[in-house]
């Protein structure tokens, strides 16, 4: 039966930085000031655990760009931390690593033997014509990143392991996925397309870039869109709970088939897939929102 939906570090890290023109050395910064405000709702059982059993330690560098104050791009991949991405008006990219290792506990041991190390940091850094890739590349030991740009960037970002992604005041096309954890984007402009498997999707957005397509997908989360009045977009959505909106200018369309017809003998099909069409003043662009265990919000911005 179809399903009726309602509309309702270590001190040791290796970095290589390189430019097609020349080497850009990567400097060791002490007093970096990072300042994240998110509204973040995630659970933070995970972090609570870890603040008990992990003690942290922290690597902070900087890297210039080849062309400062152009248009540049951002890829972080990690497979074992958060990320934390926020612009800024500056011209340089700053990154603090800050990695995780089990408590020391002098009254237990392992043989006889102490623990002095759970392990280092499998960290690099690269920057060419302004695209800078940081990549942590451990999957036993956790590294989370928070990381400062210039405010006209791209981002490509992919985390997996307790892996919550969180953006905010970043001006560019924004490409992000995760598996285990949430992913806010705050106060961005432009375009984005988010993917994870658990947590929620939520997007803030304070303007979006015409006539692009974008895509929002999670399997145990909400899916949460605020855009400006005025923006126009076809939503495709997909639910096996609830949709919400308040815009006034949001309406259904008639649910469409899909319909394989081969002529003759070959057969005839038509399915439903429990999809939502609706255009949002007039419709635009299609955007794509899609949750299995989750509803689905439209909001004004």
């Amino acid at each position: 039966m179809a399903q009726q939906v309602d509309v309702k570090v270590d001190p040791k890290i290796e970095v290589d930085v390189s430019t097609i023109a020349e080497n850009i050395v990567v400097d060791v910064m002490k007093d970096f000031q990072f300042e994240f405000d998110f509204d973040y709702n995630d659970d933070d059982d995970d972090d609570n655990d870890n603040k008990a059993k992990y003690q942290q330690s922290s690597q902070e560098i900087e890297i210039p760009l080849s062309n400062p104050g152009e248009r540049g791009t951002l890829k972080v991949d990690t497979r074992y931390g958060k990320i934390t991405i926020k612009g800024y008006d500056g011209a340089t990219v700053k990154v603090k690593i800050i990695k995780y290792d089990k408590k020391v506990d002098r009254s237990s041991s392992d043989g006889g033997m102490r623990l002095v190390s759970s392990g280092g940091l499998n960290f690099e850094a690269t920057e060419r014509n302004n695209v800078v890739e940081v990549e942590n590349e451990g999957w036993n030991n956790r590294a989370d990143f928070e990381i400062m740009v210039p405010k006209n960037f791209d981002i490509k970002a992919e985390a997996y392991n307790n892996g919550q992604i969180m953006i905010s005041e970043v001006n560019g096309e924004l490409d992000i996925e995760s598996y285990n954890g949430g992913i806010t984007l705050q106060n961005i402009s432009g375009s984005a397309s988010a993917s994870t498997y658990n947590g929620t999707v939520k997007v803030d957005f304070n303007s979006v870039t015409p006539d692009v397509p974008m895509t929002f997908h999670t399997y145990n989360g909400n899916v949460d869109i605020s855009v400006p009045d005025g923006t126009r977009f076809t939503a495709k959505m997909k639910t096996n709970r609830d949709i919400f909106t308040d815009f006034e200018s949001f309406s259904l369309a008639a649910p469409k088939p899909t319909v394989n017809e081969s002529g003759g003998n070959k057969g005839y099909s038509l399915k439903y897939e429990n999809w939502v069409e609706g255009n949002l003043n007039g419709g635009g662009p299609q955007v794509t929102m899609e949750t299995r265990n989750g509803n689905i919000y439209i909001r004004k911005k």
